[in-house]
């Protein structure tokens, strides 16, 4: 039979979620970064303060607060353990840029290819192309990784592409926590684990 890929805009599906399905259905959105963690006397959480003075108690906290695991490692004290002896691509370098010639530039699948200290992703949506350099930063720093991969997206694309478009530093924290869930907070995605992300089946593992 055949083989079918589709390609989401994370974005723009968080919000689909959210706005056509969870909150028709009663879920609450509220915004805010988080300002204390208050603790019951066994160490689970009781409620969290955002720095607008609310407060927002609950049975239950799912910690989807990305490589800086703020409730699972930060404040319930998951040890974390670290797979960078055997995982070496620590860096990442994203962007997004536009179509120049969309009939010619959109792709079916993606691309990776080869670089000298890792390699590069091309992923094709509808609107954009969403691009990145993951290396290692053991052997490049991030300002020599910003000179080869902006001279690959001026071959690949334009040169006035690779000048003008904006990159964005990721520092990849690959392992996962012993415990995913710790009293009553669940780690998940990133605060949970992580893993280089050429090796997407981890992404089932993490999910």
């Amino acid at each position: 039979g055949n083989v079918y890929e589709f390609y989401f805009d994370a974005d723009l599906f968080g919000m689909y979620l959210r706005d056509k399905h969870c909150i028709p259905r009663g879920v609450f959105h509220l915004k805010g970064d988080i300002h204390n963690v208050v603790k019951r006397p066994d160490g689970s959480i009781d409620s969290i303060v955002t720095d607008d003075g609310g407060t927002i108690s609950a049975d239950l906290f799912i910690d989807c607060t990305g490589f800086k695991s703020l409730l699972l490692e930060q404040h319930m004290g998951a040890e974390f353990v670290s797979f960078n002896d055997k995982l070496f691509n620590d860096r990442a370098l994203a962007t997004q840029i536009p179509y120049i010639d969309r009939e010619n530039d959109m792709e079916t699948y993606t691309d990776c290819v080869a670089m000298e200290a890792g390699w590069v992703w091309n992923i094709p949506l509808w609107h954009r192309i969403g691009t990145g350099y993951v290396y290692s930063s053991k052997y490049k720093n991030v300002c020599e990784a910003e000179v080869e991969f902006r001279q690959y997206l001026s071959e690949r694309y334009s040169p006035e592409i690779a000048q003008e478009c904006q990159l964005r530093e990721i520092k990849i924290k690959h392992g996962k926590h012993k415990k995913a869930w710790v009293k009553n907070v669940v780690g998940i995605g990133l605060a949970y684990g992580f893993l280089e992300p050429l090796e997407s089946t981890g992404l089932m593992t993490t999910h």
